[in-house]
């Protein structure tokens, strides 16, 4: 199986949208040659938090996360209310140095998302050099918040590699629709991520194949 580019950066429409999900089901599919990342998390009461550690799992290496903070508010946000700011020269450093075949690093919440005054989800996808992967939950609204975060990707002159619509979360009349919808709206792959186990990794790997090859 082919990969389709080295490295991948993953975000989502929103926050809960099931970017992690998706981002495991990538890596599992490349189990112990994979690299999966979470830049930083808030809303963590124990580190490395719940996203990291299935990441880390699919992919089959210890949870990587550069930092957690336990508010569930916008990381620049929860770092003030903690006094514990984002070091960005150490971040950055963090993100340079991370390596995987292939590399898959998730960001947080939506696309412009800031970690810190200084630093927003867009500037990471640029420090890596990678094309955007954009997940999306397959529900009411989802055509409206997939263009603007889809636009706002390429505004930001980054590379919109593909969509991916999330089947894991409950459902609504819009889901008979919204894939020919988005299909039709974008020029770019748009795939789907159904319901799957998130404790089995050969369960997820059978997802994410299908997944690199639906994106190719």
């Amino acid at each position: 199986m082919p990969l389709i580019d080295t490295t991948w950066f993953i975000t989502g429409t929103d926050t809960e949208v099931g970017k992690t999900v998706v981002t495991a089901c990538l890596a599992a599919a490349f189990h112990g040659t994979a690299l999966a990342a979470k830049t930083v998390a808030s809303g963590v009461e124990l580190p490395p938090g719940e996203d990291a550690a299935l990441l880390g799992f699919a992919a089959g290496h210890p949870a990587q996360v550069f930092q957690t903070w336990a508010a569930p508010l916008s990381p620049h946000r929860a770092a003030a209310l903690e006094d514990r700011p984002l070091d960005v020269p150490a971040f950055l450093a963090w993100l340079s140095a991370l390596h995987g075949a292939p590399l898959l690093v998730e960001g947080v919440g939506g696309w412009t998302v800031p970690l810190s005054p200084e630093l927003a989800v867009p500037d990471v996808a640029r420090r890596l050099g990678a094309p955007v992967l954009l997940v999306a939950a397959d529900r009411l609204g989802v055509l409206n918040h997939t263009l603007l975060s889809a636009r706002a990707i390429q505004a930001d002159g980054l590379r919109l590699a593909g969509v991916v619509l999330n089947r894991g979360l409950p459902g609504d009349p819009s889901s008979q629709y919204n894939l020919d919808d988005l299909r039709t709206l974008l020029q770019v792959p748009v795939a789907v991520c159904p319901t799957v186990d998130l404790s089995s990794v050969d369960a997820m790997a059978a997802v994410g194949r299908v997944l690199w090859a639906d994106l190719a």
